[in-house]
Parts: C-alpha cells; structure tokens; sequence
C-alpha cells in the first residue's frame, strides 16, 4: 500500500485537522475512488494462533470481541514485516465496539457474537459478494452441524467439557442446548468455558475459509445440505413459494410432516 492510499483512507478532514493537506489539496483527495485504497489487507494466517488470541481475550469482552480480536490481531502480527505500514493503520481497529455482540446481540440471544464477529472480518477481507455469501454460509453450516467446542486451552481446567451440536447459530438455542446437556445454570463457569472455546472453534474455521479463498479466488464452497437445500428451493427467491431469504437450518424453527413436503414437491 502507498503512503498516498493509506493518507487517502484517512478522510480529508482528517487530514487537513492534523495539517496534512490544504484546502487546495481538499478537491483532489476528495475526489479518491474508494475502491481503490486497499488499507485493509489480508495475508495467509495460522489458525490456531488466532484461536489462542480469541480464547484469551474472552474475558476482555465476551465473544463477538474475541473473534474479531482473535483474527484481526493474527493478520496484522503476519502483516509487521511484509507491509509495517498497513499492519500500524490496522491497529487502530476499534475492537471495543464489538462487545455489543455478547449474548447473541447485547444480551437478548439472537445471533452468537463468535459466527457475528467472524462473519464480519470474511466480509472486510472478501469484496466479492457473492463469495461472502458462500463463505458465510459454510461457516453456519460448520457451527450448526459440528460437535462443539472441540478446541483445548493450553491450561485445560475442564477436561471432561460436555459437547453438542447446536443446530442454530442463535444465542439463545446454542448456548441453551449445551446448558441443558450440561444440567448447568447459565451463569456456570462451565457454559463461560464453553463459549470461550466455541469462540476459538468459530474463529479457527474462518482462518481456514479465509487462508482458502486468498490462496485461489475461485475455490469453492460447501452447498445447501439436504433438507434444507429442499425447503430451499420451494421457499426460496426462485421457488414456487418465494417467502423466505435465509439458508441455516430450517428443521430447528420450523416443523412439517411429509404431508407438507408432498404438497409441493408432487408432479403436476
């Protein structure tokens, strides 16, 4: 990145309220094509690294906050030698905002702060919509279907940590299931321990999308699973009943018999 793209990404106003520029400089910074100033850069991380940073920065601001934290520092730590430049512009990231994404969305458990925050960091470093969305999506079929948390501190206080698989990526079905497997209460050091490394499994998987799609562009992505690639193509933009916009796990939330999907799926 050149200095005149980084200075460029800092805004005009910036500039000029640090004496950086005048005002006969104003029409020209002004006039900069955004999409052209690439300050956020990704470079190829080690996941388990950022996992290690995620989990230990856990109690600092819950999850969404360690996921962020855990990619974003790995990338700019990997970015020190290669590009120092972006690597210091990057470390004014604003990594306090995103503790609003604690208990799936400031507490009221919608989406889980972990799949929340990693999502976010695929779309600052893919610009490719479409990409976005598939990635976005394996990462939710990753987080529905796997048997989770799988990831292990390096000082291990629960060794026997109960596992599940939450088939939602929502706060409060997710944290709610492994609670009652674990017959814990909420407020249990063992459900915080739980998220904690959940955060850790999440972030590991992003790194690993992330690593694959700036290896080769034009890798590709898990599809649709049945059924859900069924109710899908009823219910989708291009279906027949064209309701919906969404692609997790319709079987949590929604219940039919075989009545339902015969009525739409038969031949005419």
């Amino acid at each position: 990145m050149k200095r005149r793209e980084m200075l460029a990404g800092l805004g005009t106003g910036t500039l000029m309220s640090l004496g950086l520029i005048d005002n006969t400089a104003k029409a020209t910074t002004a006039s900069a094509n955004d999409a052209d100033i690439d300050i956020w850069k990704y470079t190829n991380i080690d996941p388990q690294k950022a996992a290690d940073i995620a989990y230990e920065s856990y109690a600092e601001g819950s999850c969404m906050f360690a996921a962020v934290k855990g990619l974003l520092t790995t990338i700019i730590d990997a970015l020190r030698v290669s590009d120092p430049v972006t690597a210091t512009f990057m470390r004014g990231f604003p990594f306090y905002m995103m503790r609003y994404g604690h208990g799936g969305i400031g507490a009221v458990g919608s989406t889980c702060g972990a799949f929340n925050g990693c999502a976010a960091m695929i779309g600052m470093f893919v610009r490719d919509h479409s990409k976005q969305d598939m990635m976005i999506r394996e990462l939710c079929l990753y987080y529905e279907h796997t048997e989770l948390p799988i990831y292990k501190p390096k000082e291990n206080k629960f060794p026997t940590l109960e596992t599940t698989v939450a088939e939602s990526v929502l706060c409060h079905i997710s944290s709610g299931r492994w609670r009652a497997a674990a017959d814990v209460r909420i407020t249990s050091p063992r459900r915080s321990e739980r998220c904690k490394r959940l955060t850790a499994d999440i972030v590991i998987k992003t790194a690993e999308l992330l690593n694959r799609f700036h290896a080769d562009a034009a890798c590709t992505f898990l599809s649709l699973p049945q059924p859900t690639a069924v109710c899908f193509d009823c219910h989708g933009a291009q279906g027949m009943q064209a309701d919906i916009t969404g692609t997790s796990n319709c079987a949590k939330c929604h219940e039919h018999d075989d009545a339902h999907s015969n009525k739409y799926l038969k031949s005419e």
